[in-house]
């Protein structure tokens, strides 16, 4: 049966009928092989396809996916890096870890996405791969934000392998971290180790609270240098959790307002230092509402941003001070319990770490080099040791 016997637009190609159109906004016509033989019937089922194929195309309802739904195009964005990571990353973490750090995976998600994701995974060579690992490493600040970067692509990657998206791995070892023993892999990862410089003193946090012209915020910003919660924590604890000198950390605020178990996954209770009770004492005598901390207008926090970095500045400039994070009320309580010699143990269940490696990660450089003197051997601690060991008999 030769061409002329067939409807215009349809062919036949390898001994099966194909049909050919044009999309709009194409130069050149696509041809799809049906992958029937050129029957009677299937000729006119051909081109009725045709025919609603051009009748959408005039509509502007054409949708190869309709009438080709395995047509290989439509796997292509399917491939690319960017699909890749959105579908295998981003959304494989939603729901999977807490809303804070989803969104930090989305932030240095969307990073790589923006530089890396026109990557075609499925067809990527290994030189090409070379080159990705080198560019996300000389462009990311740090190594452990380069280690990060690559670990996400590389969970992406094994996942779009295991949904059958792409045939095979073409990265190999390319995605391996900048380190062999580096702990980016996780968020705790991406936590440096900070110093001197990037905490307040006592003297400088006292400066910080004066330089406020609110009591209120005084009493805010004391109670963050001398409790040491997390800015979210804080702004989602009830007066139901302040049972003086205790608090129990149940819930925290994020960034978009949910309200989640705190960080760690569990409640924590904490004894409260003393300027961090006063704060809070007088903060709840201020107010009916449930939460302990409100706002100047005396509405509760709705996010777990507690001061804008707009009045955060201008508060240390008049404090005559370094710009820090507002965060750096925390590590700042934190260096203050371990140059003051409590355990890192201790400090570890304060802030709410699972266990005591973060703390010598992060706040290694205020541990003291010697140990601290022994309670017991100190005087004006020895009385208070004695009265509290009360004789079961």
């Amino acid at each position: 049966m030769s061409d002329l016997d067939l409807p215009k637009g349809v062919t036949v190609h390898r001994d099966k009928l194909r049909i050919a159109f044009r999309p709009p906004n194409e130069k050149n016509q696509w041809r799809r092989t049906l992958g029937i033989p050129p029957t009677k019937a299937n000729i006119k089922a051909a081109e009725q396809m045709l025919n609603a194929i051009r009748r959408d195309i005039t509509l502007g309802q054409f949708d190869l996916s309709r009438y080709f739904p395995n047509d290989p195009s439509l796997k292509k964005d399917e491939r690319r890096l960017e699909f890749i990571i959105r579908e295998h990353f981003i959304e494989a973490k939603r729901g999977k870890v807490k809303g804070s750090t989803h969104n930090t995976y989305s932030i240095r998600a969307e990073w790589v996405i923006e530089h890396f994701g026109h990557i075609d995974a499925a067809n990527i060579t290994p030189t090409e791969a070379m080159r990705l690992r080198d560019d996300i490493i000389k462009m990311s600040p740090s190594t452990e934000f380069a280690s990060f970067r690559l670990w996400l692509v590389r969970f992406a990657i094994t996942r779009a392998v295991r949904s059958l998206v792409i045939e095979s791995d073409n990265f190999g070892r390319m995605l391996d971290g900048v380190e062999s023993k580096s702990k980016a892999l996780t968020m705790e990862g991406l936590h440096k180790s900070i110093d001197s410089t990037e905490v307040f003193t006592i003297d400088e946090a006292e400066r910080i609270a004066k330089a406020f012209n609110s009591e209120s915020r005084k009493r805010l910003v004391t109670f963050m240098f001398w409790s040491g919660l997390r800015p979210g924590e804080a702004s989602a604890l009830r007066r139901e959790d302040v049972c003086l000198p205790y608090i129990t950390v149940k819930r925290t605020l994020t960034q978009t307002g949910a309200e989640q178990s705190p960080k760690s996954g569990r409640a924590r209770k904490i004894y409260l230092p003393s300027s961090a009770r006063l704060a809070l004492e007088l903060e709840l005598q201020t107010h009916d509402s449930e939460r302990a901390w409100v706002t100047s207008r005396g509405v509760p926090y709705t996010t777990s941003r507690l001061f804008t970095q707009k009045h955060w500045k201008q508060t240390l400039d008049k404090a005559g001070l370094a710009y820090l994070r507002p965060y750096a009320t925390r590590h700042s309580f934190a260096s203050w319990m371990l140059k003051a010699g409590e355990p890192e143990s201790t400090v570890a269940a304060h802030l709410g770490h699972i266990d005591t490696a973060m703390i010598r990660k992060v706040y290694g450089k205020f541990i003291p080099d010697a140990e601290p003197v022994w309670a017991l051997d100190d005087p004006t601690k020895k009385e208070v040791f004695r009265k509290s060991m009360i004789s079961s008999t």
